[in-house]
């Protein structure tokens, strides 16, 4: 008797401890395991003088070789330009502060407009000259992509704020930093113009979901669906908590033999019809978006506030809220696809 309670003490002993064995060999096997998928490290050649040269020259020398990107685009962000030289002259002042933001998927947009215009809530047609030539004075900016190469940056102008742009400019600056202030300025010999900018402070956001470049590709005001021009609208939200929105239609007269501040209502009206340009801070939460337009192409607009509930699906969210002139509004947008900004000079969306 005492012969089988022992035997079965043993035997449950020898289980236990086959248990246990397998318990902690278990690791070690799905180790092995996954040691005949591990992906080793890179093979590069030993002499890499030439590694990735695109084009050489008749001595068979490479003389261009893509530079990888860097880790950090110290460019993303939003600035203010607060001096401007052009041939060592001072051009701001006078000129309006301008406002660029550069956003990580390749896209930027720039304003520039006066501070403390005449506001006013009649369609231009309706307004005084007077207070047009100062609404529009020297009114710029634009919306695009832009290419790095080194420390020279290029911005393909897609769309202006000025009537008559029919495209294919591009901006050619270097940069270079003094301290934590941004200096773009001319490729030339003079240098010029030069642009010193400050950045502007980040704005903390609730959610992210929303960051990057948007399109508006429906639209539905007091009820009633938009088509045409009005339509496109780029929406810029960067990380930083800043935004800029521009609807530029195409194919508005420019006037160019004659100076703007010559123009009549009637060719300002013509000019600046369906124009609509803004920047500011903004926030999101998962559900809520929120903007104030701290600067506007329309000044009557400045200081307020657009907000509203949206649903992201893919890459499209729906914006329902009420704008700036208290008309309520449903918005569709669709994300921008991400540009290179390291593609060919010539490559453009």
């Amino acid at each position: 008797m005492i012969t089988s309670i022992r035997r079965i003490t043993m035997f449950r002993m020898c289980f236990r401890l086959v248990v246990l064995v397998v318990f902690l060999c278990a690791p070690i096997g799905d180790s092995l395991a996954q040691s005949s998928i591990f992906r080793e490290p890179a093979s590069y050649p030993h002499d890499m003088t030439y590694f990735g040269c695109t084009h050489r020259d008749e001595d068979g020398v490479c003389d261009q070789v893509p530079a990888p990107p860097p880790d950090f685009n110290p460019l993303v962000g939003t600035w203010m330009r607060y001096s401007l030289l052009r041939n060592g002259f001072s051009m701001q002042p006078p000129d309006a502060p301008n406002f660029i933001t550069f956003m990580e998927d390749g896209y930027w947009s720039m304003m520039e407009f006066y501070p403390d215009r005449p506001k006013s809530d009649l369609p231009l047609e309706s307004q005084k000259l007077a207070d047009l030539q100062r609404r529009f004075h020297k009114l710029a900016g634009g919306f695009g992509v832009y290419t790095n190469s080194g420390q020279i940056n290029y911005r393909h102008h897609l769309a202006q704020l000025d009537p008559g742009y029919e495209g294919g400019y591009i901006q050619e600056r270097a940069w270079r930093f003094v301290g934590n202030v941004l200096v773009l300025e001319g490729t030339g010999p003079t240098r010029s113009p030069q642009i010193h900018t400050r950045k502007l402070p980040n704005q903390k956001l609730d959610s992210r979901a929303l960051v990057g470049s948007w399109e508006r590709v429906s639209y539905r005001l007091n009820g009633v669906d938009i088509s045409g021009p009005a339509v496109t609208q780029r929406l810029l939200l960067g990380g930083d908590g800043w935004f800029m929105a521009t609807t530029l239609p195409g194919g508005r007269p420019a006037f160019k033999d004659i100076p703007r501040d010559e123009w009549s209502v009637q060719q300002y009206a013509a000019a600046y019809a369906g124009l609509e340009a803004s920047r500011g801070t903004y926030n999101a939460d998962p559900t809520r978006l929120a903007v104030r337009l701290i600067g506007d192409a329309d000044p009557a607009l400045e200081g307020r506030v657009l907000t509203g509930t949206y649903q992201l699906q893919g890459i499209e969210f729906v914006w329902r809220g009420t704008d700036a002139k208290g008309r309520s509004f449903v918005s569709t947008y669709r994300r921008l696809p991400k540009f290179d900004i390291y593609a060919p000079l010539n490559k453009s969306p």
